[in-house]
């Protein structure tokens, strides 16, 4: 038979136990209630939420798009000037000469790269 301290300590630990559990269902997070799917919590809450891969795509959208801003801005902005200062040789046009600045400068970016990997330069 149990000894009477037991029976109390049995009491006690169960009254704490009763106790925790009281709280964690008022929280939301007892164990024995179905959780709302995440699904439903966006309807409900009114957000949108992408996957792993969805801002995976985002996130090399904004990489290409910044390097491209990178390569592509320092010609265009210089072949315009060149445009309104002293104007282009017959049959080059701002076009043309955006292209060949874009050009040049992947050019350079490709020999740095291949210098880099080589250990050669400085």
């Amino acid at each position: 038979m149990a000894s009477p301290l037991s029976s109390e300590s049995d009491k006690l630990d169960e009254a704490r136990f009763r106790a925790r559990m009281a709280r964690v269902s008022e929280s939301g997070g007892y164990p024995g209630r179905p959780r709302p799917r995440e699904d439903e919590e966006e309807a409900a809450t009114g957000r949108f939420r992408l996957g792993w891969f969805g801002w995976l795509l985002v996130d090399s959208l904004v990489v290409i798009g910044t390097v491209a801003a990178v390569v592509a801005w320092p010609p265009v902005d210089a072949c315009r000037a060149q445009g309104r200062t002293v104007g282009f040789m017959t049959g080059d046009t701002v076009e043309k000469c955006i292209r060949r600045g874009i050009g040049e400068r992947l050019t350079n970016a490709d020999q740095r790269v291949k210098m880099f990997l080589r250990g050669s330069g400085h």
